[in-house]
């Protein structure tokens, strides 16, 4: 899969249904008493394999659009042969499944799953009376026969969440009270679903044991909550590339020791719009771009990362200084070898990692160069590959994407999928990319991003070449006229002022003058027939003078430099090109469309105070963080006032109306910009 660098970027996710949650509520609701409906859940593989084996079991499972829903089985039935894919999960929970039922079955899985180690969880489950057998006492397949179950006080020395849930599973299905102290504390989502379903657990906050006593569990309702490990990759591409926002994110504390060592490293991690729905705390992640030092991570917080390493490591890899992750040797018991891949992925883009048994060392560079990446087949190596290049200096390329179909089906169509760049300097369009992240938000596109392509080369038909590769394209001044010189088909103002502030499909569109007339119509004027000033001939000034026109205003246009509106005006006759400023004449509009009064000439008047006293209605187009001289003046001249805010909002959306090929509307423009400005009060 091509990954093309992205830099300045804003971005907003909807990041998929967390997989650990749907796992555990498909099986809790194959054996609760009545039927269960998990809405949300993640329709992967993993989650087949799991609903085809609750299935063998006798439970029935319908896909019923964005639910599972399932219908216990009166009576499990006995014998089965369990293919568990390449879900360890599914092997693990169905091991204590069928030995707390009293059950004998035979469970494996493909290749990779068959040479995974599982001995971690014949012990605790013969403890429980059950015979667990496996292949060469170390791999599925595995046999487990269920016969008396009985109940234990389990010490946990090792941190596995599917080794706990497979216990918990054991103890619910054979009516027994069992105990477990956990010496680390893992993922708490099985016996969160548990107390929703209704059984009688607990856990001492002062021992941390948990305890699950005879209990038996009710269907229910249960929401699956978006993935928080899939989620750290786009708060990896904020702090690399500029802002990223992650909606309803499953923000439970066992699952977010990332975001800690994230903070600790320098990272501006913002964590909004808390709320908590079937027991799961759930809220809006924000990252901004942000610099790193390195940091060491080992212990207790190493296994509460296990599947966010690769992701911090291509961090860690432009972090200033040395970072070191250890403590990795105990993890065989629950996956595959993740530190070979890792080490080379981060050496394959241009960075400086070392493997140690156990562990990594990275030494920061200033910027990942790019290259080819072998994923390995591995979905967290390949969306930290992606990540990765995406801030890269010359992008590159995975081997594998179909590997993310386990986890994020839609990963790599969501990083391109209504990708948006803005060709402009390196400074601005700030405002602009937040006006737009805002308006899309508001019709709905949810996963978008919003990329700028910094013009400090000035190579414009480099730019216009890698803007093809995004969905659309929106162009700051001065680059409008360069960038419509090589777009095939310029379309209707756009055709006149040759020149584009937005892109789509091959074709060139200018919303200036459309945007400056719904400003006005916002403001209840109606430009016909009215003597209009406009200052400056730019691209702006044009699309302007263009709607105006077709307005039927009366305009005359000043620029410093005469000969260019007199250029323009022949082509739009119907304007008037004034050889210098009035001081004295009474305008009905004024429009300023120079940059005069905004940067370095902040505090200045476009013209002079008298044509401001002697007007009606004044337009400064100028973005400014405070208030214009001009639209201060008229302000305190009681005139009706459009503002570079205002003028931009509108432009905007017909810009966004464009990408996302939606039917603008005067009625849905003005409730955005209402709602928009008091969100900023």
């Amino acid at each position: 899969m091509k990954i093309h660098s992205k830099e300045n970027l804003y971005g907003e996710y909807t990041v998929p249904s967390d997989k650990s949650i749907t796992s555990r509520a498909i099986i809790l609701g194959s054996i609760a008493k009545g039927k269960t409906l998990v809405v949300n859940p993640l329709l992967c593989e993993d989650a087949q394999v799991m609903i085809n084996c609750v299935k063998k079991l006798g439970a029935k499972v319908k896909v019923k659009g964005k639910a599972i829903e399932i219908k216990s089985a009166k009576k499990l039935r006995d014998g089965q042969k369990f293919d568990c894919g390449n879900s360890g999960t599914t092997l693990r929970f169905l091991c204590g499944l069928v030995a707390g039922s009293r059950l004998r079955a035979v469970l494996s899985g493909d290749k990779a799953l068959n040479q995974r180690p599982m001995r971690s969880i014949k012990e605790p489950l013969e403890k429980m009376g059950a015979t667990v057998a496996l292949t060469n006492y170390k791999t599925p397949p595995v046999l487990v026969e269920g016969e008396s179950v009985r109940g234990i006080d389990y010490p946990m020395h090792i941190g596995s969440s599917q080794i706990k849930s497979s216990i918990l599973l054991c103890a619910l299905q054979g009516g027994v009270k069992t105990s477990i102290k956990e010496e680390l504390e893992t993922r708490n989502h099985m016996e969160i679903l548990l107390k929703q379903m209704g059984a009688d657990i607990e856990k001492d906050p002062t021992t941390g044991v948990i305890t699950l006593n005879k209990s038996e569990i009710k269907g229910k309702r249960l929401y699956v909550c978006g993935d928080f490990s899939v989620a750290a990759n786009f708060i990896a591409l904020g702090i690399l590339c500029g802002e990223t926002v992650c909606h309803s994110v499953g923000v439970n504390p066992t699952r977010t020791t990332l975001l800690d060592i994230l903070r600790r490293m320098g990272a501006k991690i913002e964590i909004t719009n808390r709320r908590v729905l079937c027991g799961e705390p759930i809220a809006d992640i924000t990252a901004y771009k942000s610099k790193l030092t390195a940091t060491h991570v080992t212990g207790e917080e190493v296994l509460k990362i296990i599947d966010e390493i690769p992701i911090l490591a291509v961090l860690m890899g432009v972090a200033e200084g040395e970072s070191i992750i250890s403590g990795l040797g105990d993890i065989q018991y629950k996956d595959v070898d993740v530190l070979g891949p890792v080490d080379e992925m981060i050496n394959d883009m241009g960075g400086d990692c070392r493997k140690f048994n156990g562990g990594l060392v990275i030494k920061g560079v200033e910027k990942y160069k790019g290259g080819e990446v072998c994923v390995h087949g591995d979905a967290r190596i390949a969306m930290s590959a992606a990540i990765a290049l995406s801030s890269s200096e010359n992008g590159g390329e995975t081997d594998d994407d179909s590997c993310v179909n386990n986890a994020f089906p839609g990963f790599f169509e969501s990083l391109r999928k209504n990708s948006i760049i803005r060709i402009g300097k390196t400074a601005d369009g700030d405002a602009v990319n937040g006006i737009h992240a805002y308006i899309l938000n508001k019709m709905g596109v949810k996963n978008f991003t919003y990329s700028r392509l910094c013009m400090n080369d000035g190579n414009v038909k480099r730019a216009v070449v890698e803007s093809k590769e995004f969905d659309g394209c929106t162009v700051n001044y001065p680059y409008g006229g360069e960038v419509a010189k090589r777009v095939p088909k310029l379309v209707d103002t756009a055709k006149i002022v040759r020149s584009v502030n937005t892109v789509k499909g091959g074709c060139g569109y200018s919303t200036d003058g459309v945007g400056l007339t719904l400003a006005l119509t916002h403001k209840d004027v109606e430009p016909t027939g009215k003597r209009v000033l406009l200052l400056g001939c730019g691209s702006v000034a044009k699309s302007i003078a263009c709607v105006l026109v077709n307005s039927r205003a009366n305009v005359e246009m000043y620029n410093r430099t005469v000969k260019t509106a007199q250029d323009f005006a022949k082509k739009l006759s119907q304007i008037k090109v004034l050889d210098s400023l009035p001081t004295d004449e009474n305008y009905d509009i004024i429009i300023n469309a120079t940059p005069v009064g905004g940067g370095f000439t902040s505090g200045e008047l476009p013209v002079k105070e008298e044509l401001v006293k002697n007007s009606t209605v004044v337009c400064d187009l100028v973005v400014a963080k405070e208030k214009t001289a001009l639209i201060s003046l008229a302000e305190k001249e009681q005139k009706t006032t459009v503002n570079g805010l205002e003028f931009s909002f509108f432009t905007t959306y017909y810009s966004a109306c464009i990408l996302t090929g939606r039917e603008p509307t005067t009625e849905e423009a003005f409730a955005f910009l209402s709602e928009y400005l008091n969100k900023s009060v």
